[in-house]
């Protein structure tokens, strides 16, 4: 990584309002301490360095606990950034084979 590189910085939206900048880093740093996705709970993964941890997960703590406005803003954050290994899970009806689709009010009245 070059020092130019290192410096690149992204400014994430914020649930609470404004943004927060994220750079490599602070990534870098963060997925020192974020576990992979080894119960497949989230959706949205990113792939560095050989491990596979979730985007929200990883991005919240580069921010130090802060919450990114969404899951959507953390990856695009990550790819501005350069990390290009982002997976999203699909999750597929068992009778039919058929990819399932949620409406927003599905989504929000489930957890993870």
């Amino acid at each position: 990584m070059s020092a130019r590189e290192a410096i690149k910085v992204s400014f994430v939206p914020l649930k609470e309002g404004g943004t927060a900048p994220l750079n490599k880093m602070n990534v870098a740093a963060a997925l020192l301490e974020t576990p992979e996705d080894i119960e497949r709970r989230y959706d949205v993964l990113v792939q560095i360095g050989g491990k596979t941890v979730p985007v929200i997960t990883l991005v919240r703590r580069a921010l130090k606990g802060k919450d990114p406005l969404n899951t959507n803003t953390a990856e695009m954050a990550l790819r501005w950034l350069g990390f290009k290994d982002i997976y999203a899970r699909r999750r597929f009806d068992k009778e039919t084979g058929q990819p399932l689709r949620f409406t927003r009010e599905q989504i929000k009245a489930t957890t993870i």
